[in-house]
């Protein structure tokens, strides 16, 4: 299903144009209140987001029904790279292992992450992951610059998995204070839900305590419910 329209014309000579300049995009400097239009990128094309994984999580979440029926199951994977070039870190998320129950069809159609403010975030997904089948079509960045949200043009169905997306940043540490929303639409009523995950990992001028480490972040709290989409 189809969230939205779009028609866009390309002229011949803007087709090579393009194709002379690159096959894929590196990632663009998402500033506080703006949004970008994401094409994907490798490390091949942006060598910086080649590096260590410092921190990875994989996050179990469930929407259910006013009654407790589950809807929808699904994991989120929650990482932190060290760049090898910049030493500065990258946060990475991807939406994998979807599974509608029963009768359910629930898609997804955008995510956001939050803890980015007073940071530069560049924005892209990563195209070179095998395991992904679509990547978001928009970056938006909320104007106090804190939350990213990534915007898919084709809801995020079961069992697709999203290409993961990435936020270099000129952060150094971070911490598990980090919150992600999944936006999600009943594709046969239209009803549009959430889905909140706490404790992912996010920018810190701090660093991590070693309680985090001894006790990871914990179960995520899971919650289903119905509200009006937000872009900003």
């Amino acid at each position: 299903m189809l969230k939205r329209l779009s028609i866009h014309f390309l002229t011949l000579a803007s087709i090579i144009g393009l194709g002379l300049w690159f096959t894929t995009a590196s990632a663009a400097i998402l500033s506080p209140g703006s949004n970008i239009t994401l094409n994907g990128t490798t490390l091949a094309t942006d060598p910086n987001l080649a590096g260590t994984v410092v921190h990875e999580n994989l996050i179990g979440f469930t929407l259910t029904d006013p009654s407790g029926a589950t809807l929808l199951t699904g994991n989120y994977l929650d990482r932190v790279i060290r760049s090898n070039n910049t030493d500065r870190l990258i946060f990475s998320g991807r939406i994998q292992d979807l599974a509608n129950v029963g009768s359910s069809s629930i898609g997804v159609l955008d995510w956001s992450v939050s803890g980015f403010g007073g940071y530069q975030t560049d924005v892209e997904y990563r195209t070179d992951d095998l395991l992904g089948d679509i990547g978001p079509e928009t970056a938006l960045r909320s104007s106090d610059g804190d939350n990213v949200i990534f915007d898919f043009f084709i809801e995020l169905e079961p069992p697709e998995t999203s290409l993961p997306s990435s936020i270099a940043t000129d952060a150094t540490l971070f911490d598990l204070t980090g919150t992600a929303f999944l936006s999600l639409e009943n594709l046969i009523s239209g009803e549009e839900l959430e889905i909140e995950l706490d404790g992912l990992a996010a920018p810190s001028a701090v660093p991590l305590p070693a309680a985090f480490w001894m006790f990871g972040s914990g179960l995520i709290g899971l919650i289903g419910f119905q509200r009006q989409r937000r872009k900003s």
